[in-house]
């Protein structure tokens, strides 16, 4: 079961959740996406708030709707890019957002440069083995 956070509409966590499943591939370019009584059955949610979300994605251009056969998984691929940016550069916002009360912008890089500092080294660590 899919927890919502309380602070933000359904419809755009749940729109959220399926650009994020295009993202890793879930649903591939020209795939049928599930149906609205589908989703809000796996998403224990009302149709509607489904049709909403489903609408964000369709106005975004990353899902097409085929009257009669639901909706699919565009093969524009530069739409799909163009959202993943979208949602990288959304995330980073919302983080750098979050460490801005407690950190300088100095303290934020050099954390961040730290941490991917560390994330190559086991990377390499994890190839070698």
């Amino acid at each position: 079961m899919t927890k919502f956070k309380a602070n933000l509409p359904i419809y755009l966590q749940v729109s959220d959740l399926l650009a994020e499943r295009i993202i890793r591939g879930n649903y591939p370019p020209n795939a049928k996406v599930p149906s609205v009584r589908e989703l809000a059955e796996e998403l224990t949610t009302n149709p509607r708030t489904i049709q909403n979300a489903l609408k964000e994605l369709i106005d975004a251009g990353v899902l097409i709707t085929h009257r009669g056969q639901g909706n699919f998984v565009t093969d524009d691929r530069a739409k799909i890019i163009q959202l993943k940016q979208q949602r990288i550069q959304k995330k980073t916002a919302d983080y750098l957002d979050s460490l801005q009360p407690f950190l300088t912008w100095k303290e934020i890089l050099l954390a961040v440069k730290s941490e991917i500092i560390k994330r190559k080294e086991n990377e390499k660590c994890q190839h070698k083995d």
